[in-house]
């Protein structure tokens, strides 16, 4: 597999070319969209569209979700008449806080992830016999996620949860999706635009590494709860 850096460094059109050709050959009956309804997995949710209209779209909603995320599912679903698949975990956001802790800036612990997204996911692919699994990961979001692409390229059969994970748009520049999805006219989260996000997700989530002036942006009463409770920290001063 040649290095992240290089396939990042590849014209736009090389990129699409790639990703269209991964979809033709994945998105059949038995292939899954994982969707969290930001930008990255609806363009690929969009590239899927394209190939197989009843693809299945797997939504797994953590019940900590900006009510923006929510509100463009349901309008999303509508107009796009999708084969949707919601999963909610058997355990809350803050039942899992206060059992195992939260991480500060450490995105693969996993202990949120896994009970809230993870495990739900596995039992839809269990249920479904799903065998190609679409995702919107990206190498450039973090070091880990150009480590794994690296070592196991854009796509590859996960032995854990018995799918083969597609991740056609892994080595897109947050640039090309912006302007892929210009580009294409697709819909977007309204969330990013209402509070100014690079990066959407769980409200509450600490894993990266500006948690804390996001959501004290987005939530101060959360920021001020997750802070003192969890961290016991002297809370940032936000303007507005």
């Amino acid at each position: 597999m040649p290095s992240v850096r290089v396939e990042v460094e590849k014209p736009f059109q090389e990129k699409l070319d790639r990703a269209k050709k991964l979809v033709k050959l994945f998105a059949d009956k038995n292939a899954c969209v994982s969707c969290s309804f930001g930008k990255d997995s609806t363009v690929v949710l969009w590239l899927c569209l394209q190939e197989n209209p009843k693809i299945h779209v797997i939504y797994n909603n953590t019940g900590v979700e900006y009510p923006e995320t929510l509100a463009f599912k349901e309008k999303l679903g509508h107009a796009w008449n999708l084969n949707l698949i919601e999963t909610l975990p058997s355990k809350s956001f803050w039942q899992v806080a206060n059992e195992k802790g939260l991480d500060d800036m450490k995105k693969y612990r996993d202990a949120c992830c896994d009970a809230l997204k993870n495990r739900p996911m596995r039992r839809v692919l269990k249920e479904h016999g799903f065998r190609y699994n679409f995702t919107g990961l990206t190498a450039v979001e973090s070091r880990v996620r150009m480590w794994r692409l690296c070592q196991q390229g854009d796509n590859y059969y996960s032995g854990k949860d018995g799918v083969w994970r597609v991740h056609c748009i892994a080595f897109w520049t947050p640039k090309e999706v912006w302007d892929y999805i210009r580009r294409d006219q697709i819909p977007v989260n309204p969330a990013y635009e209402k509070y100014g996000l690079e990066r959407l997700g769980c409200v509450p989530c600490t894993s990266h590494k500006f948690w804390r002036r996001q959501l004290a942006k987005v939530n101060y009463p959360m920021y001020k709860l997750v802070s003192e409770k969890y961290f016991g920290q002297k809370l940032l001063e936000v303007e507005g």
